[in-house]
């Protein structure tokens, strides 16, 4: 927060020797830190990844991310997850599942 806090001052300080000022309600001098150690929830923390994917399929996943107007990569992650909790079931399963009840 010092390092972040020094830095914007130094901002703050050449648009002031530039003739550009700072509105009042920004004054860098008021800053304090907060008390408290810094809470991050480790499990709402995303964490980069790269993998490969078919162009036709990353085509289609792209496809279906502007159809729900959510980014491309919202979607595959909710896809993700909603396989890694055992919501996600293949259309196979679903249509024997379909079969067997009809029986």
């Amino acid at each position: 927060m010092k390092e972040a806090q020094s830095v914007l001052y130094q901002v703050a300080k050449q648009l002031r020797k530039k003739g550009n000022s700072l509105k009042k309600e920004y004054d860098l001098k008021k800053l304090k830190k907060r008390p408290g150690k810094i809470k991050i929830d480790a499990e709402a923390t995303k964490t980069p990844i790269s993998i490969r994917v078919d162009r036709a399929v990353l085509a289609e996943l792209k496809t279906e991310a502007e159809s729900l107007g959510i980014p491309y990569q919202t979607f595959i992650g909710s896809i993700l997850h909603q396989y890694a909790n055992g919501k996600l079931i293949q259309k196979k399963t679903v249509d024997l599942l379909k079969k067997l009840n009809a029986s």
